[in-house]
């Protein structure tokens, strides 16, 4: 054989290349793997130097995992390629690339690195779950296990015995299409080729006998899984789970460790065609126990279902209400009488007064409007919380003013201004939930920048937001001859200069290594910064408590508080969620879910911290006990607690399973017997669920003072009378107590759709809303509120008018309210109610009564007379300016105490 000198040195050239390009990506992979680790620590670093802690913990067992999975899987493929590469030297010693042992090195170890990463972020997690279990001390029906091994410990198992399974399964692959590539290169023509090669068969032969054994040790996980499996449209084992696939479950194993001993002998005796015919009695055996399961089904469960599931239907009910925490709702009867007097209406003054008469879209339309002040400012959302003002507890709308640099002029989008000048939103803005001015707009108690609060209204002391749901970017504070603008006075400009804890110090390294995490080149060589400048990021508030805590789940929805020393504050509810919850029906992708902790955020200086608000739940206490450092020891702080409600985001998904799952009966379950609706109303042109919403109102029976509350009602399936209502309380001890009342099943109880087509239908209220929708202006019709007031019901709705185009402000002009077969649409709230409940009052105040309540009913009186005035009606006007007559006396008799 003649020596060709240049073929031989192309093929050496052809495996440097090959070995540098491997040796490269390795390098590459491995670089990369440290810069992100490096980053990732000074990032939390900055949030707080105690959660650090969390991220060695997760950084050790991370590494622990990664190496210890590497150099299995490393193992492996290399002694796998290793044996690859005997045979088909022994076949054909021409194959230049199997002679190095340098590619296979390099090849094995970019298998192992990526291979060992996937199996690192699916384990480790997990790892400390399962190591640090805790029992939920409730056991499953069917295995009587602890509901704690199916959240913790068996999910850990699964991943283990799944990454060695795709490993495996990945490694059989692997083996065989490099045998049929490397055959390929000697001439291969068919598999008959292949077949004769004992050492190529006898190889793939013992991968697929070694999957088949770790597929084995999956059937004790695949006998628990139908406890997820589905009984009609039910989640749960059922009949046929229990009888035919849980003894096939139990037998697959030992038939499998059968049929690997049996193919091994037959291998042993060189009968390789009998082996392969040994290995496809599993597949047909799986498809017999498929095919009897269907009998099953069919001849003894369809026709006698609801007998034969029964028992499993009850777990299904019971474990599904444990796992979304509805099985100790108080259930009352709410015995409807509508008896309301007005002395009634004058006995719950704070529930009438906090009945909000202003939306959500409206509200912060009109905050945007008139409160954004400048086009960079925004607010993205207004939430409802409770405050103390003046001696009594108000429920008010706050929302934030945030800086949006997208509304920025294009002239103004520079480097300069989005990094150094415009780095922070400006106050609050706050206004009661039942309030509106003369011209139909919220009330505003504090506004305008700086913010300036009424009396008896919280101040703010702090009204810089740095950190916020909009502060998407990064920022950079203490530049160089360049302050951050505060805000606006006229021409001028009020400037500021950053001095809270936030932020990393950008001396040469940190500048080095976010101008290249951001791309952002000008960082590194700009004059505006010096060594005393610093990086504000992580500012959008869910994604830096995410960086702390990634394995905890955060409701969309942060609110905003005003703290006692006048600090804002972000309050972010917490939510502790499983989807292996045994017998529990899913609602998206979990079947359990707690609100077991909360985050606050300072909204200046970015400052973090978790606070554990239910300690009965299992999960927070697991991740309590794995990071003992994330949490932190004390109780959420009083001027935070005060202003805290229940998530809506939660409540919805309980009332969603609440409405089939507050029948306990199987049979009625099964025949849907009882089955609710959410109500349904008519909002914007359209029908739509009514969205929970929060009142604040003394609970029947249950509460001797009025609270914040959060309700819903509900209505049978295709019927729109409602049924019940069911409400979850927000403040102390009481915080997520659930209580359901429920109509008597005699009587017709108006539900809001039907309120809504009575609105319809009145002749007086439709010519008016008509004539209104018209001319350049639109009707707004909005939340329809259904408001229960000892053993009677009042149903509020406001009524918008806005104008056709972008700029315009929706208006409050009407209030409808509905009680019993009485519907009115007045100009207030205040002129419905003594409409309904018998003309112009309110009941004149007694001498005994507070000069601050006394001067209050003197100012409702007196919006009465102007109403009265402003729609010529005389004698209602008569009798509203009669009782402020003798409200002023009264006044002047205790001008004393006013002084």
């Amino acid at each position: 054989m003649i020596y060709d000198y240049y073929k031989e040195q192309n093929k050496r050239n052809y495996i440097r290349r090959l070995v540098v390009i491997l040796t490269l990506v390795s390098l590459f992979m491995v670089l990369g793997l440290f810069f992100s680790i490096f980053t990732e620590y000074i990032q939390i670093y900055e949030i707080g130097k105690r959660f650090t802690s969390v991220f060695w913990i997760n950084f050790n067992v991370k590494l622990v995992v990664q190496l210890s999975s590497f150099l299995i899987v490393f193992f492996i493929f290399f002694i796998s390629t290793i044996i690859i590469r005997a045979n088909m030297l022994a076949r054909d010693p021409s194959h230049e690339i199997l002679k190095r042992i340098m590619p296979i090195l390099l090849l094995s170890f970019i298998i192992s690195f990526v291979a060992s990463t996937f199996i690192r972020d699916t384990v480790y997690n997990r790892f400390l779950l399962f190591a640090n279990a805790l029992p939920f001390n409730k056991t499953d029906p069917i295995f009587n296990q602890d509901i704690g091994y199916y959240i913790f410990q068996r999910p850990f198992l699964i991943s283990l015995v799944e990454s060695i399974l795709g490993v495996w399964i990945f490694q059989t692959l692997y083996t065989f299409i490099l045998y049929i590539i490397f055959y390929s290169g000697i001439g291969f023509r068919s598999t008959s080729d292949i077949i004769h090669e004992k050492g190529i068969v006898l190889h793939n032969l013992i991968n697929i006998i070694v999957l088949f054994l770790i597929k084995a040790s999956t059937y004790r996980f695949e006998s628990e899984s139908i406890l997820y499996s589905t009984i009609g449209e039910v989640v749960g084992a059922g009949y046929t789970d229990i009888n035919v696939w849980l003894r096939y479950y139990r037998i697959a194993p030992i038939l499998l460790i059968a049929i690997v001993i049996t193919t091994i002998i037959l291998l042993f005796r060189a009968k390789i065609k009998y082996s392969i015919l040994t290995i496809a009695i599993f597949p047909v055996a799986w498809i017999i126990v498929l095919f009897i399961a269907g009998m099953v089904q069919t001849l003894i469960v369809s026709p006698n279902e609801v007998a034969v599931e029964q028992p499993y239907l009850k777990h299904n009910i019971d474990y599904t209400r444990a796992a979304y925490n509805l099985e100790n709702i108080i259930e009352k009867e709410f015995p409807l009488k509508n008896d309301l007097t007005m002395q009634d209406i004058a006995q719950n003054r704070v529930t009438i007064d906090n009945i909000r008469i202003t939306d959500f879209p409206a509200t912060l339309t009109v905050l945007n409007q008139l409160q954004g002040i400048r086009n960079y400012y925004r607010f993205t959302d207004t939430d409802i919380a409770t405050y103390n003002i003046n001696g009594s507890p108000t429920a008010v709308f706050i929302g934030a003013r945030e800086l949006y640099k997208e509304n920025l002029d294009e002239s103004a989008k520079t480097y300069i201004n989005k990094k150094f000048r415009f780095t922070h939103g400006f106050g609050v803005v706050m206004n009661p939930i039942n309030k509106i001015t003369e011209q139909g707009h919220p009330d505003f108690i504090i506004k305008n920048i700086p913010p300036k609060s009424a009396d008896g209204v919280p101040q703010v002391a702090q009204p810089r937001i740095y950190f916020g749901e909009l502060t998407n970017d990064y920022v950079i504070v203490n530049a160089k001859n360049q302050k951050e603008l505060d805000y606006s006075e006229g021409q001028d400009d009020v400037e500021f200069v950053y001095d809270g804890k936030a932020g990393i110090k950008l001396n040469f390294i940190n500048r080095m290594i976010f101008s290249l995490k951001y791309g952002d080149l000008r960082m590194l060589v700009s004059g505006y910064i010096t060594p005393e400048s610093k990086i504000l990021l992580n500012r959008n508030i869910l994604k830096r408590v995410q960086r702390v805590a990634p394995f905890l789940e955060y409701d969309d929805d942060p609110y905003i508080v005003i703290t006692e020393d006048g600090k804002l504050k972000w309050i972010i509810d917490i939510y502790t969620t499983s989807n292996y919850y045994p017998y529990s029906q899913p609602i998206g992708n979990i079947n359990y879910i707690r609100n077991s902790a909360k985050a606050v955020v300072d909204a200046y200086d970015g400052t973090v911290e978790f606070y554990i608000t239910d300690r009965s739940d299992p999960i927070i206490n697991v991740y309590n006990n794995i990071y003992p450092d994330l949490f932190n020891k004390d109780k959420l702080p009083e001027d935070m607690a005060q202003h805290i409600r229940y998530p809506e985001q939660l409540f919805k998904i309980q009332a969603q399973i609440f409405r089939k799952y507050h029948m306990t009966n199987p049979v009625a379950f099964y025949n849907k017997a009882d089955l609710w609706e959410i109500s349904q109303e008519k909002y914007r042109g359209q029908s739509k669920n009514v969205d929970p919403y929060y009142n604040l109102m003394k609970l029947p029976d249950i509460s001797t003072r009025e609270e914040l509350i959060l309700m819903i009602p509900y209505t049978l399936v295709k019927k729109e009378n409602m049924v019940s209502w069911l409400a979850v309380r927000s403040e102390g001890d009481s915080y997520g107590q659930m209580v359901l009342y429920k109509f008597p099943k005699g009587i017709n109880v108006y539900g809001t759709m039907q309120i809504e087509n009575r609105i319809d239908s009145n002749p007086d209220i439709s010519r008016e809303l008509s004539l209104w929708d018209q001319g350049g202006s639109s009707v707004i019709r909005g939340n329809l509120l259904v408001i229960p007031i000892n053993n009677s019901l009042l149903y509020v709705e406001p009524i918008y008018i806005t104008a056709a185009n972008e700029s315009s402000l929706p208006e409050v002009k009407r209030i409808v309210v509905a009680y019993g077969d009485q519907i009115v649409m007045e100009p207030t709230l205040e002129r419905a109610l003594n409409v309904l409940f018998g003309g112009a009052q309110p009941v004149v105040p007694s001498k005994g009564e507070s000069v601050k309540d006394i001067i209050e009913k003197a100012l409702k009186t007196f919006q009465d007379v102007k109403a009265y005035t402003r729609e010529n009606d005389w004698e209602n006007f008569g009798k509203a300016f009669k009782q402020l007559d003798d409200i002023m006396d009264i006044l002047q008799e205790r001008k004393t105490e006013i002084q």
